[in-house]
């Protein structure tokens, strides 16, 4: 076994984000970790044969990563999203007028409380926010078609609706670019969903994924994924993959 010598990472004025990741590639740790991925990633890119996954967990949108992927999905470098509904219901949020705002740690609940705000770390959110959430979404859940369906159309169907050019879900819907769901129940979407059904049909059938994911993935001759953060999306694109061969 042959091990190559370790260079020094070297900056330089004006330099590129190419360059310096390039650069990183001759130090070490996840200094050259993330060259290799941003390799990778490139290499998907160019292989116009690739099918490109991104599966998005963590609280990316109330990090505000929001733009970040909105703008993968219109330039192309995405062709189907696995996230949680977390990420959706964000997305929603904010297209809805709510607000993610910045916060610090430490601030007692009780305080946070007494200034009507809930938390994420240190993204805070007004809880008018929520309360508009709901009533907006109350009112597309009416737009749903009384069908049975599968995350994937149920999104599509939300993102028909949302009037917002920054929004993934709004994007995706525009580009055709699938979005599966598996766990959204586990999110104020789901909870607001479940709350309509109680009164309306409507019924999602979350196995109704697989079938669709895996006619994606055989309809693939190479795939690859980005993925951010780990839970469902990761563990629904990697199983998935697998039907033809996984991720080359």
């Amino acid at each position: 076994m042959k091990f190559e010598r370790m260079k020094q990472v070297t900056v330089w004025p004006n330099m590129t984000v190419l360059e310096l990741v390039k650069q990183m590639n001759n130090g070490g740790f996840n200094c050259r970790k993330l060259s290799k991925a941003v390799s990778l990633w490139i290499e998907m890119i160019d292989d116009k044969n690739c099918t490109k996954f991104l599966g998005i967990a963590g609280a990316l949108i109330p990090g505000g990563m929001r733009n970040i992927i909105t703008s993968l999905i219109k330039e192309g470098f995405i062709d189907c999203i696995v996230t949680t509904g977390a990420q959706i219901s964000h997305d929603i949020l904010e297209s809805f007028g709510g607000q993610h705002l910045h916060g610090e740690e430490g601030i007692p609940d009780k305080k946070l409380a007494e200034m009507d705000l809930s938390r994420i770390y240190t993204t805070l959110i007004p809880y008018n926010s929520f309360v508009r959430f709901e009533k907006m979404m109350q009112n597309i859940l009416q737009k749903i078609p009384n069908q049975k369906m599968s995350t994937k159309e149920f999104i599509f169907h939300i993102g028909s609706q949302i009037n917002d050019s920054n929004s993934f879900v709004r994007a995706a819907y525009e580009n055709d670019v699938p979005i599966f769901s598996p766990s959204f129940a586990d999110s104020i979407l789901g909870v607001q969903s479940w709350l309509f059904s109680q009164t309306n049909t409507l019924s999602i059938d979350v196995l109704k994924d697989h079938t669709e994911f895996s006619d994606i993935v055989y309809n693939s001759k190479t795939m690859g994924a980005i993925i951010l953060g780990g839970g469902v999306p990761k563990h629904f694109i990697l199983n998935g993959s697998q039907l033809n061969n996984g991720l080359t």
